[in-house]
């Protein structure tokens, strides 16, 4: 890990609550053999773009996204809608663009492991056959190892998805 050479001391309450740590921290460390000075992770960043094409999801079943851009390797999906995560923490932002189901309601909503995750949810209501557009954002945190995410159809019937 590169040091940081602006010589703060051991950290700097302008970093507050993520302090830098330096060479002289380390070497201070060193010398007087402690073992409690911590040094800040390196972060590695990862990155993935998904696009889903026209098609229709059953009731509870996940919207499949076809892998567009990344970077880093650890964000993969399968063919069946699901988003493999390493761990990290991650903002997710999506849009859809269907066509209003039979019953007036389009909904859908995050999972993460099989639950569905909190305040995730996206409704929209019109007129059956009517075109529409929506979009969430949310944060989505894995601890350890990996995680599955994937869009739900949530609807208590099929909805139509243009794209994703």
């Amino acid at each position: 890990m590169p040091c940081n050479l602006n010589f703060n001391e051991c950290n700097s309450f302008i970093n507050f609550p993520v302090p830098i740590f330096n060479c002289r921290c380390r070497l201070i460390a060193l010398l007087n053999s402690s073992t409690t000075t911590v040094i800040n992770p390196p972060i590695v960043l990862a990155n993935a773009s998904f696009v889903a094409t026209a098609q229709t999801v059953a009731t509870q079943g996940n919207v499949v996204f076809a892998l567009s851009s990344s970077t880093g390797t650890g964000i993969t999906t399968d063919n069946a809608g699901n988003i493999t995560l390493p761990t990290g923490r991650y903002l997710v932002s999506t849009s859809i663009n269907g066509l209003i189901p039979t019953n007036g309601t389009a909904s859908f909503a995050l999972y993460q492991d099989g639950s569905q995750i909190t305040a995730s949810t996206v409704q929209v209501t019109g007129t059956s056959g009517a075109n529409y557009s929506t979009s969430m954002n949310n944060v989505v945190v894995v601890n350890s190892g990996s995680s599955t995410l994937s869009l739900r159809n949530i609807n208590s019937v099929s909805q139509t998805v243009n794209n994703a």
